[in-house]
């Protein structure tokens, strides 16, 4: 007797019976394995088919982004009191929200700032600002944490659906030392009836993690 490819061939006399019914239920065990690998063979590239199918036909998704709106802290009074000396005493802030700034916040050449698009933003804003904002350049003013005071560009691009702060705020960026990671807070106030914004630095978002009000909201 003989193994070749897991069926047994007898040879030799008839008389060894059950040794030939062993090499037959190896023989048809063998096939019926063959042929449950081919079927389940066959499901595997029938369900890949039908998936490509609904990929084709169902629409492209986009990924929402999310804003996390941040509790309210309370502003340095170093920065309050600035405030009331470019806007006049008594002077109504709103809290915007916090923004962490990434690698592309502080790059050179890209010179801009997304800004935390909230509610609060669009109630802070009239609706002929919200109106010209994607259309003309709107400067503002920008008081930092230090209480130095910048004029940049306030703006909506359509294209990407962000507000942003632009035009000299990269000189901002490297005047008071931003890095990536840092928190900033951002209020709105209004001087001669235009908006204008302050934002107070409080550090790495790693080291604010058991801080009240401290954290960032995530904005691409």
């Amino acid at each position: 007797m003989v193994r070749n490819d897991k069926v047994m061939k007898f040879k030799g006399d008839w008389e060894n019976f059950e040794v030939l019914v062993e090499a037959a239920e190896m023989e048809w065990e063998a096939r019926a394995a063959e042929k449950e690998m081919a079927k389940t063979s066959e499901r595997k590239n029938h369900n890949k088919r039908v998936q490509k199918q609904e990929c084709k036909s169902e629409p492209v998704k986009k990924r929402r982004k999310m804003t996390i709106v941040c509790p309210e802290p309370q502003m340095p009074p170093l920065l309050k009191r600035r405030i009331e000396e470019i806007a006049g005493v008594g002077t109504a802030t709103v809290w915007l929200n916090a923004k962490e700034l990434t690698i592309s916040d502080v790059k050179e050449h890209l010179d801009r700032l997304f800004i935390p698009k909230t509610e609060a933003l669009k109630q802070f804003l009239n609706e002929k600002e919200i109106e010209n904002l994607d259309r003309t350049n709107n400067r503002t003013k920008v008081v930092d944490h230090e209480g130095d005071e910048w004029d940049l560009i306030f703006k909506y691009w359509t294209k990407v659906n962000q507000y942003v702060f632009t035009s000299q705020w990269y000189q901002l960026v490297a005047d008071k030392g931003l890095q990536s990671g840092e928190v900033l807070q951002v209020w709105g106030f209004r001087c001669k009836d235009k908006p204008c914004f302050a934002i107070n630095k409080v550090g790495q978002r790693s080291e604010l993690a058991n801080t009240d009000g401290a954290s960032s909201s995530r904005q691409q």
